[in-house]
This record gives structure tokens, C-alpha cells and sequence, in this order.
């Protein structure tokens, strides 16, 4: 996994799944018949490829208007790419709060033409002491 990060927020620009070059090792049978110097050169082509991969989420992020210097590209593990997207979950505003916890549009429509129509205004009076609740257990900010 790949990501570019930007480094004053620690926000996750973009992340890219693989990229990896899985570099063999100098006994793969591969290898057997060739130099050193081919076995050297075909990791400094793995490399290079690696590092054409991150370029492009460089890339991607200059494109965006980040600020090169604030540009972190990097390969990273499973984990710390998780680590990375629960630093990044978004922080519930109290109107994402408040929404979860009031009456369903729903029931307030249920509730309003109770009240109006058939002049039962329990159901509205019910929803509207949930509503106050809500209010001072999750106050504006």
C-alpha cells in the first residue's frame, strides 16, 4: 500500500493499493546462471520502480495544490495504513449527533398530522420533550 500524506495535518491525501515489487532473492533459480551484476541491476529496476510509483502519488498531490515540501510519500504496512485511516476518520459535528439521535422525519410528519388533522397532539408533545433531550444532552458548540 502506498499513501501520500500531508505532513502539517497528518491528513491522508491519497492512498493507492500495491506497488510493491516483490524483489527476489540472489538464490532464486532465476538467478543461477546470471552475474552479480545482472542480480544488482535487476534490484536497482525494482527500485526504480517502487520509486516511479510513489512519484506518481507525488504527483497527484502537486496536482491537487499541495505544497511539495509538506508531501510525504511512502509505502506502508497493512496496519499502519489502518492506523493512518483512524487518524483520519472525520469528528462527528453536533449536528451528525443531534441527527442521530432525534425523531425520524417520519415519525414527526406522523406526529404533525396527528396534532393538526386530527387534533391528538400527544405524539407531537412526546417528540418534542425527545427533541428538547437531545438539545441539552448534545448543546450547540
Amino acid at each position: 500500500m502506498r499513501v501520500c500524506i500531508d505532513k502539517l495535518t497528518g491528513k491522508l491525501i491519497e492512498s493507492q493499493g500495491g506497488g510493491e515489487v516483490e524483489q527476489l532473492p540472489i538464490d532464486n533459480p532465476s538467478f543461477f546462471d546470471k552475474t552479480f551484476a545482472d542480480y544488482e541491476e535487476y534490484i536497482a529496476e525494482c527500485e526504480a520502480l517502487e520509486a516511479m510509483r510513489l512519484k506518481t502519488l507525488l504527483q497527484n498531490a502537486l496536482n491537487a495544490g499541495y505544497i511539495e515540501a509538506n508531501i510525504e510519500v511512502k509505502y506502508v504496512t497493512d496496519v499502519e495504513y489502518q492506523a493512518i485511516l483512524e487518524a483520519n476518520k472525520p469528528v462527528p459535528t453536533y449536528e451528525d449527533l443531534r441527527r442521530a439521535k432525534y425523531p425520524t422525519i417520519e415519525e414527526i410528519t406522523v406526529a404533525l398530522w396527528e396534532q393538526i388533522i386530527e387534533a391528538r397532539p400527544e405524539s407531537a408533545v412526546i417528540l418534542q420533550a425527545q427533541r428538547e433531550a437531545v438539545k441539552l444532552e448534545i448543546p450547540k458548540t
